[in-house]
């Protein structure tokens, strides 16, 4: 029940945000302006969403270590993208940790607290886009609101997770202590999986290392605005400087909303605001901007991920069965 609640939720915040997505739309226009697209920025496009998927892909593989192989690394993070393309409830993430522990190198657990690292860190990423590219916006200010709420969370999750790899033995102690007070509970399963989950913190111990996740997080993002600009590029004369880094800003802090499998109609509903308040794009030029980024990355994602299921010998729904038989979707 608790699951069906969920899934209408983001399917009907999608359908509203899709609704204020095409609002006030004339199609004639959004045809006008795909004909005079210059489609040889799509080589471009391409180029930077691959880039970006192979910069993910390369710090992961940092956190994992090199039990896991790069290529590897590169297919599970597609089939991640895929399924959370097609199911509900943003399996992704968890979908990569089950994949990678197939193979035994590397545990389910630890592979998740991995995916934990990675998501802490894009959130430090966009906000310090964020911090660089507001000063130079004047209609920005909820955007910096979010980013600042957002920051803050990012900044408080980053801290307790250095704690927990600096001083493992404090965590354990607070989780036994914690554990203690709960009645009828097997505190020692517990405890196993929260060695488990230490483990893939183990990267943030080594500076060097530290140092390396850093980089690889600025090269990725730089890929992304890569691509948005492209895109932008190929259907705007002149697109406006700074619109690219804010718009992958506010698209990436625009995805915590609830939302349908691929976030259908919340990303658009942001991406076009994104570029019609603060940079006054005509509406039609946007929403169709916004149509384009969001149909480039979903297909690419999905084509890229059913390789990737191949590759592995997997299905979406034994996937998903594995999934939800872990408790990772509770």
């Amino acid at each position: 029940m608790k699951r069906k609640w969920q899934f209408w939720v983001g399917l009907i915040i999608s359908g509203a945000a899709l609704v204020l997505a095409l609002l006030g739309i004339d199609l004639r226009r959004v045809a006008g302006t795909l004909a005079q697209a210059e489609y040889i920025y799509l080589i471009p496009a391409t180029v930077g969403m691959l880039a970006y998927l192979f910069a993910r892909s390369v710090r992961w593989r940092l956190l994992l270590g090199p039990e896991v192989s790069l290529s590897h690394c590169f297919w599970v993070t597609n089939v991640g993208y895929l399924v959370s393309n097609v199911l509900p409830f943003r399996l992704g993430d968890p979908a990569r940790a089950v994949v990678v522990g197939q193979g035994g190198k590397v545990s389910i657990a630890t592979a998740l607290s991995t995916v934990v690292v990675e998501r802490v860190l894009d959130m430090l990423m966009v906000v310090a886009l964020l911090a660089g590219v507001t000063p130079f916006l004047s209609e920005a200010g909820s955007a910096v609101g979010a980013g600042l709420v957002a920051g803050g969370a990012a900044l408080v999750a980053s801290a307790v997770l250095l704690l927990l790899a600096l001083r493992p033995d404090w965590g354990r102690r607070v989780a036994r202590c914690v554990l203690g007070w709960v009645p009828r509970l097997d505190s020692e399963r517990w405890m196993r999986a929260l060695d488990e989950l230490l483990e893939g913190l183990a990267p943030l111990r080594s500076g060097r290392r530290g140092l390396a996740l850093l980089t690889q997080s600025v090269v990725t993002w730089a890929c992304v605005v890569a691509f948005y600009w492209a895109i932008m590029r190929a259907l705007l004369p002149r697109p406006p400087a700074l619109a690219a880094p804010f718009l992958v800003c506010v698209v990436g802090l625009g995805m915590a909303i609830p939302s349908s499998p691929g976030a259908v109609g919340v990303f658009h509903a942001v991406a076009r605001y994104g570029l019609t308040v603060p940079f006054g794009v005509q509406t039609n030029q946007a929403v169709t901007v916004a149509f384009a980024i969001h149909t480039f990355q979903y297909v690419v994602g999905c084509l890229l991920g059913l390789v990737g299921l191949a590759r592995e010998s997997l299905s979406l729904g034994w996937l998903r069965a594995q999934v939800a038989d872990r408790g990772e979707v509770e």
